[in-house]
């Protein structure tokens, strides 16, 4: 594993399942040999967001590891949700990509076995309102909308959400996350 290396990406789809090239947030593509398989992207020639672990196998060539999903958030006003839930989940980081396309959660999520097989979280993000200031910059007031949806809390299993920046429509974002140890506001740059 010391060659291994992780990168959050956008990853290409050439056919349903299989992942043929990526572009990091960094900016640099890379074409998988051999290509990865994904059964979370179901849909060829789209672009999903994925967490990629691979070893770099020469010029702008990698070898995946493994490839994970993570879920891009999409932003509502809060107006338009009958009830904006915001269950705790234990923050870790808020990061905006070297791209600035993304603004990358990652958080811990508290999970078990259920006998509902209903039961799932349910993860968004909210804006409740957009202000401008006397320089006309614009400020998103967004909160991490989470709904426990009946999952035991057993332990902790680790994720990672994205939010296109585009999606904010701001200069600039302050994020409210409820935790376990109360609640807590970041402010990032868009």
């Amino acid at each position: 594993f010391s060659y291994t290396q992780a990168d959050f990406v956008e990853a290409h789809c050439s056919d349903s399942t299989i992942v043929d090239r990526v572009t990091t947030d960094d900016g640099v593509t890379l074409t998988l040999s051999p290509y990865a398989k994904a059964a979370w992207a179901g849909t060829a020639d789209s672009v999903y967001r994925a967490l990629l672990y691979y070893n770099q196998t020469g010029e702008g060539t990698a070898q995946p590891v493994t490839i994970v999903r993570v879920p891009v958030l999409t932003v509502s006003a809060a107006t338009s949700i009958k009830e904006v839930k915001t269950d705790p989940v234990t923050f870790e980081s808020i990061w905006k990509s070297k791209s600035d396309k993304y603004l990358t959660i990652g958080l811990y999520l508290k999970v078990g076995q259920s006998d509902n097989e209903k039961a799932t979280h349910s993860i968004g993000m909210v804006c409740d309102s957009i202000v401008t200031d006397k320089q006309g910059k614009r400020t998103a007031y967004t909160r991490l909308y989470h709904d426990q949806g009946g999952v035991p809390e057993y332990y902790s299993a680790k994720y990672y959400v994205s939010i296109p920046t585009s999606s904010l429509k701001s200069d600039s974002a302050v994020v409210t996350i409820n935790t376990y140890k109360g609640v807590v506001k970041y402010g990032v740059g868009i």
